[in-house]
C-alpha cells in the first residue's frame, strides 16, 4: 500500500511532465526507484524483494523489446515507468494497472479519433493512464 501511494504521487508528477513535454525524466524515475527500494528493504522479505526485482527486469526486457521495434507506440520512459510500477506493486497489481491503463488509453484515443481531434498516427502520453491504473489499485485496496 505504501509503495502504491509513493508511485501514485510520482505518477501525478510524471503525468504532468509527459502531457506537457512528451517525455518522462530519468531523475524522477531514479528517485522513485530509490524510495521504492528502501520501502521494499524495510517491509519485504529477501525473497519478495528478489522476486519483485526479477519481474521488473522481465518487464523491462519485454516492453523494451516492444519499444525497440515500435518506438512511436511505446517510449523508453514509459518502459522504465512500467518496470518501476511492476517493481513497486508486484505482478498481480501490475497486471491490473497495465490493463486499466491500456483500456483507458484505448478509449480516449478512440474518442479523439472519432471526433477528429487527432489522426490515427498521433502519439498519446501513457503516464496519465498509468496514474489512472494506480488510482484504481488504491481504490480497490481501500474498499477491501
Amino acid at each position: 500500500m505504501a509503495n502504491a501511494v509513493i508511485l501514485f504521487g510520482l505518477c501525478l508528477y510524471l503525468s504532468w511532465v509527459d502531457f506537457r513535454h512528451r517525455r518522462i525524466p530519468n531523475l524522477a524515475l531514479g528517485v522513485g526507484f530509490v524510495l521504492i527500494s528502501i520501502m521494499k528493504y524495510v517491509l519485504s522479505s529477501q525473497r519478495e524483494w528478489l522476486m519483485a526485482g526479477l519481474f521488473a527486469i522481465l518487464c523491462l526486457l519485454v516492453f523494451g523489446w516492444i519499444s525497440w521495434h515500435r518506438p512511436r507506440a511505446l517510449g523508453m520512459g514509459d518502459v522504465k515507468l512500467l518496470a518501476l510500477v511492476c517493481y513497486g506493486l508486484g505482478v498481480h497489481d501490475f497486471v491490473v494497472v497495465l490493463t486499466v491503463a491500456s483500456l483507458a488509453a484505448m478509449l480516449v484515443s478512440l474518442v479523439l479519433i472519432l471526433i477528429r481531434k487527432v489522426s490515427i498516427k498521433c502519439e498519446v502520453p501513457f503516464a496519465p493512464f498509468v496514474t489512472i491504473g494506480l488510482a484504481v489499485i488504491l481504490c480497490m485496496s481501500d474498499t477491501s
